[in-house]
């Protein structure tokens, strides 16, 4: 069962702890505190959830916030350098100018967030595009019947992703399509979201809904991929 903090328990939390150790928050709820640049540094906050906190400036260095919520929280200018924010959801949020060096990203959610002014590194996990932002290149995705599709996304096509190995693009040529063992090559595949999508082999194949070009909306509109055939088939298989 969650547990919800007052304000006074929770700011007590945070500023009467020995920082030398890791503090542990579970499956906790924070609402309507004021945290403007706190030092929330080396926690672990765990299936928790910050509801109409104010949270600029302050300072997530090195904790993890894996799986967090963040709702009508202001954090203009936070400080996640380090941070593990795997599947914390950031719908809406405003994050411009915040530091994410060193960040692992794998899964946020980044939808609607303002992200003006964001600091990211060669450390940053997860935050950059996954496909080529240039030139042609070849992706795959799996279809009905576990038929694996190759596909050449051309220089001209759109292409996204957001925080995961799922890309999205808006016009690609297949040119293969056979079984996982490689040893079936099939006409045609159908696609496993809308069954009356078809690819097939040689032919150019664009999305049948137009293309979404927002790259934080994941799962929207366009022809959906992955850059590694090995990637395509565990995402289908699981």
């Amino acid at each position: 069962m969650n547990k919800a903090f007052t304000s006074d328990e929770f700011i007590n939390l945070i500023t009467d702890r020995d920082k030398s150790e890791r503090l542990l928050v579970e499956e906790s709820i924070i609402k309507d505190t004021y945290l403007e640049g706190f030092d929330m540094t080396n926690i672990t906050f765990k299936l928790c959830s910050f509801e109409n906190c104010n949270l600029r400036g302050a300072d997530f260095s090195g904790s993890s916030i894996s799986g967090t919520l963040f709702r009508e929280c202001p954090m203009h200018g936070c400080r996640f350098v380090g941070s593990d924010m795997t599947e914390a959801i950031f719908r809406d949020i405003d994050l411009s100018d915040s530091d994410l060096s060193g960040a692992n990203l794998y899964a946020a959610v980044l939808e609607g967030a303002n992200l003006d002014g964001i600091i990211v590194d060669e450390n940053t996990k997860w935050y950059r595009m996954v496909p080529p932002e240039e030139g042609a290149f070849i992706a795959w995705k799996c279809c009905s019947e576990l038929r694996v599709v190759q596909l050449l996304v051309p220089r001209e096509a759109r292409r996204v992703s957001a925080t995961r190995e799922t890309c999205r693009c808006d016009k690609a040529k297949v040119l293969s399509i056979k079984s996982i063992d490689e040893t079936i090559s099939y006409d045609w595949a159908q696609s496993t979201v809308d069954p009356d999508f078809y690819y097939e082999r040689g032919k150019w194949v664009e999305p049948a809904n137009g293309f979404e070009p927002d790259r934080w909306k994941d799962s929207s509109r366009g022809i959906h991929f992955f850059m590694e055939r090995e990637q395509c088939i565990a995402y289908q298989t699981v």
